[in-house]
């Protein structure tokens, strides 16, 4: 793993039933497959969550997937500042535009959420899943993003090392 790569670790055992989804809760959570979990998440954009964990989660994807920013270059680990700005409207307009079902508004909402999360690869015995970065012609980036789905249902990601809950209302990360 280069040095730059978001870790991923052992986390917490998935309890049989853990709480649905819940924006009130503040952190995203989620129930059953490990795929099919962000698809009920609320929106995060410029105007929605835009200073959160959530906000660096999306962020991530599109390190992960080497999505282009504004100047060309694809995103770096360092650019994950967990503020949904210009760039990462730009960069998730981008991504969205890589899939006909998905309108290009630069919002994470449900379907965006919902197609990012079939890139997982979730291991329920363990509560435990991985972001695995694709191109836009679907060619694995080999940048992968850790995350945790605890007892509870909610949901943690590992950034450089980092673990913190996926919260919609606070930046918790180090970098952030």
């Amino acid at each position: 793993m280069t040095a730059g790569a978001v870790a991923f670790g052992v986390g917490m055992a998935v309890a049989v039933a853990p709480a649905a989804a819940n924006e009130a809760a503040g952190v995203v959570h989620g129930k059953g497959l490990g795929r099919d979990d962000w698809n009920d998440e609320g929106i995060v954009s410029a105007s929605s969550h835009s200073y959160s964990n959530l906000a660096g989660m999306w962020q991530a994807i599109l390190w992960a997937d080497k999505s282009l920013r504004s100047d060309g270059q694809p995103w770096k680990i360092s650019d994950i500042d967990c503020r949904f700005g210009p760039e990462t409207t730009y960069s998730t307009k981008r991504w969205q535009n890589r899939y006909d079902h998905l309108e290009a508004d630069g919002a994470v909402g449900n379907n965006t959420f919902f197609t990012a999360g079939w890139s997982m690869n979730f291991q329920e015995d363990r509560g435990t899943a991985e972001y695995q970065g694709q191109t836009a012609a679907g060619e694995y980036t080999g940048r992968n993003i850790g995350f945790v789905r605890n007892s509870a249902g909610e949901w943690a990601m590992y950034l450089n090392g980092d673990l913190k809950k996926i919260w919609y209302n606070s930046a918790t990360f180090n970098q952030c």
